[in-house]
């Protein structure tokens, strides 16, 4: 009897160890990443794959009309219209951008160049500041312009961080760090040309806002 008690018992807890094991193996299982989801435009007719081989595909068909994969993981802004979209690389954090044009997606020109000649005239303004050479060698901490939000079909907000440091030997202020956190405002034409409308240049209290919504 005691014997047939203890095979009960061990049986017992062996089925509540499986059952432990098993919810507690399903808990850990990691649920897709932003940049593997698909992403639908609103118009439902194109969907952006993510992953290490990213994509857009023609919805209805499941036909690739445009390959990333060159760009690397990351994830979509489309606008409203369905007619442009942003790709958000995961890797430099950097942002390229895409128009439809007679069915077809063509790449735009990079925000990153025209943003940084702005940021780095603030930089310049900000070594003035300090009394030193706007020729003063920095080296760069980083420099990232990653799409914000679409306002409309045809205005994009676009965020830059720039950060560089006087180089060591270069001046005795070699701890100096300068730069800042930017909103640019892009405003396309109808052929997909864009420009700069706004330059918002970001207080430390919002930027710690945006982190903390990221």
């Amino acid at each position: 009897m005691k014997f047939m008690t203890t095979r009960v018992i061990s049986f017992f807890v062996a089925i509540v160890a499986c059952v432990i094991s098993c919810g507690s193996s399903n808990a850990q299982e990691p649920s897709p990443s932003e940049e593997h989801r698909a992403s639908l435009s609103p118009d439902k007719k194109w969907q952006h794959i993510g992953g290490e081989e990213p994509k857009i595909l023609k919805a209805d068909t499941k036909q690739v009309v445009l390959d990333l994969w060159e760009q690397g993981p990351g994830g979509v802004l489309w606008a409203p219209d369905s007619k442009r979209f942003a790709l958000k690389r995961s890797r430099g954090h950097q942002s390229s951008l895409y128009q439809l044009r007679d069915d077809h997606w063509v790449a735009l020109e990079s925000p990153e160049d025209k943003a940084f000649k702005r940021a780095d005239a603030v930089v310049t303004a900000q070594l003035k500041r300090k009394g030193l050479s706007k020729k003063t060698s920095l080296r760069s901490l980083w420099w990232t312009v990653e799409a914000d939000q679409w306002v409309d079909a045809s205005t994009l907000v676009v965020h830059a961080s720039l950060a560089e440091r006087v180089n060591r030997g270069e001046t005795d202020a070699e701890d100096l760090d300068f730069g800042g956190d930017f909103l640019f405002t892009l405003k396309f034409d109808d052929a997909g040309n864009w420009k700069i409308v706004k330059m918002h240049r970001m207080s430390e209290k919002e930027v710690k806002k945006r982190e903390k919504e990221q």
